[in-house]
């Protein structure tokens, strides 16, 4: 009797090993397919947003025209960019039309997206921009962006801090490279960060310090 008792817990405890070693199999196989799937879906994101970067490339994102009808127009903003920037040639406008956001509370007008027909007339609004600071028009502060999907243009803010502290600093030049790579060359020697963390933490050590000491 005792001999049959051990003999069926001998074929229990046989059963349940082979039962724990192939959900061990199972848990294994899962690990790797949701791995697979994580490197799957990172790669759908970053291609989803190249893809929206491409669309938006000859967009550009205007702040502080006051709305009201017609405002936003092409015809509009085509006129508005050429007086605001005394460009010598109407510019060619598909389509523009007012941010979807709701409107602000105090009434600042939603700023106007305007795709131009030549990514060459947009490069050139840009730069002029750029170069002039901010336009004045009708007495009214103009500003105009490129126009970023939201994640890009969140994750470039995020270097504002490590700009300002970099303004005006003799032998220094800063830039970004798309989507939001940030880059400082100083005495001759480059560094790109993605961090803005670790941007700052290398300016203040390295350039402010340098600064200080000078």
């Amino acid at each position: 009797m005792l001999r049959s008792d051990l003999d069926k817990m001998k074929t229990t405890m046989t059963d349940m090993e082979h039962g724990l070693s192939t959900c061990s199999d199972d848990m294994t196989a899962l690990q790797t397919t949701v791995g697979k799937l994580e490197s799957a879906v990172t790669s759908l994101q970053e291609k989803c947003l190249d893809l929206e970067g491409r669309m938006r490339r000859s967009n550009i994102r205007i702040l502080n025209v006051a709305e009201g009808p017609g405002s936003a127009s092409p015809t509009a903003v085509s006129k508005l960019l050429r007086e605001a920037l005394h460009l010598d040639k109407d510019l060619v406008i598909d389509r523009s039309h007012r941010s979807l956001q709701p409107k602000h509370p105090s009434g600042k007008p939603r700023a106007i997206i305007a795709k131009l027909h030549y990514y060459q007339d947009c490069a050139d609004i840009l730069r002029r921009a750029r170069e002039t600071g901010p336009l004045q028009l009708n007495g009214t502060t103009i500003l105009i962006f490129p126009d970023y999907p939201p994640s890009v243009a969140q994750a470039r803010s995020a270097f504002n801090d490590v700009r300002k502290l970099l303004r005006g600093r003799d032998g220094v030049r800063y830039g970004m490279y798309y989507p939001a790579r940030f880059r400082i060359t100083h005495n001759g020697t480059e560094k790109q960060f993605q961090d803005p963390v670790e941007a700052m933490a290398y300016v203040k050590a390295s350039i402010s310090q340098l600064a200080e000491d000078g």
